[in-house]
């Protein structure tokens, strides 16, 4: 029993880690193609920006409201500096979520919503007709940590 461990411990350590991949790269495609194809729209409050990893990284920490309940979720703040995302605290921005999954949710923090916008049809609205914010939207996707960021 030890010499089939110790033969194929190599083998079995590079497929497990191989299917890992696999599946965060299958991840972030579906993750995209399911927001633009069942994403919904809300308003989200940055409150915090702290750092994970070993100073390597910093998350946006946000609240959103959805039928009377208050979320909390994470972001990356993507190639902003620090100093930069801390000037975006206590202001709001565009929040997507999935309505089957609203743990599944990212907030756009440069796509900032004024405060005449104060409900979810005056949102879907301004963006749609908003060329502009369309394309904000469709062009980010999440980080290629985002996967190994949320689920280990």
């Amino acid at each position: 029993m030890n010499f089939f461990k110790r033969k194929y411990y190599l083998i079995v350590f590079v497929v497990f880690f191989a299917g890992i991949f696999l599946y965060q790269y299958f991840f972030v495609k579906n993750f995209k193609s399911f927001y633009n194809q069942k994403g919904l729209y809300t308003i989200g409050k940055i409150k915090d920006v702290k750092g994970y990893g070993r100073g390597t990284g910093f998350n946006y920490i946000y609240t959103f409201n959805l039928n009377g309940r208050k979320y909390e979720s994470v972001c990356d703040i993507g190639s902003l500096s620090y100093r930069d995302a801390r000037k975006r605290i206590n202001n709001n921005f565009l929040v997507i979520y999935l309505n089957n999954d609203v743990y599944n949710n990212r907030i756009y923090s440069n796509i900032p919503i004024g405060d005449a916008i104060d409900d979810s049809i005056k949102l879907k609205e301004w963006i749609n007709n908003n060329s502009k914010i369309k394309s904000k939207i469709d062009s980010i996707i999440p980080s290629p940590g985002y996967f190994f960021q949320n689920y280990f």
